[in-house]
């Protein structure tokens, strides 16, 4: 998780108790301070038998019925579990998987180093940093996982590369119209927010595409698809 987030977050309550204590009051979690509350979890960095981790929490959706919301987050859970654990499984730069209640909608990540790439581009970035992106995401990608929300807040610039994080919306298919569609979300969020990089897409692409023998991925597939996605958007646009 980012430093400089951690930096602005905020400190821990103890009326936030049940939230970050998932084992209770004798836990190999300890909290530190909550660093997100979006519209699906809350995200609390704290530690997990001395080491640094970060907790999410799966939080009820009021208008959703109880069972569909109950149903939606177990399901939620148990998926961002398998896949960072194929992910830890096959040596890909990815968090480490520490524990998990499905039941009770939570799970324990180890705590990935670094500024986010959002703040790094925003910084001004030198080098190719973009293509350090593309080789990342084809490495999950032919895990046959796609990751259902990629921007550049969801990569972590770390000593050992650019890890990509929060699995929330990730699938455990390897079906090539997802596959595109991170590369299309990913393209996207670089139009919207680093416009000031316009060689920044077509560097991801010369990432993804690099090596291509390597692991036996058709990277090229993807590409292609992801072109079709972006024809068929400015058709319905």
């Amino acid at each position: 998780m980012s430093t400089a987030i951690l930096q602005s977050a905020m400190p821990f309550k103890p009326s936030n108790l049940a939230l970050v204590m998932p084992y209770g009051i004798w836990s190999p979690w300890t909290p530190a301070a909550v660093i997100h509350v979006g519209a699906e979890a809350e995200v609390v960095s704290g530690s997990w038998i001395g080491r640094p981790a970060i907790l999410k929490k799966r939080v009820s959706r009021g208008y959703r019925h109880p069972k569909l919301d109950r149903t939606l987050s177990r399901q939620r859970i148990y998926a961002e579990g398998r896949i960072l654990s194929r992910l830890n499984e096959r040596g890909i730069l990815s968090p480490k998987l520490l524990s998990m209640d499905q039941e009770e909608g939570w799970i324990i990540m180890s705590e990935v180093k670094g500024p986010t790439l959002l703040s790094t581009l925003e910084g001004g970035a030198k080098g190719d940093i973009e293509v350090e992106l593309g080789k990342s995401l084809r490495s999950v990608h032919s895990q046959g996982i796609s990751h259902g929300d990629l921007t550049t807040l969801n990569a972590i610039v770390s000593l050992n590369g650019v890890v990509l994080i929060d699995y929330g919306l990730g699938r455990l298919v390897a079906e090539m119209e997802h596959f595109g569609l991170d590369l299309h979300s990913l393209h996207e969020c670089l139009s919207a927010h680093h416009s000031d990089r316009p060689e920044a897409m077509n560097k991801v692409i010369q990432g993804y595409l690099l090596d291509p023998d390597s692991d036996g991925f058709d990277g090229k597939s993807v590409v292609d698809r992801f072109e079709s996605i972006r024809g068929r958007v400015r058709y319905h646009a």
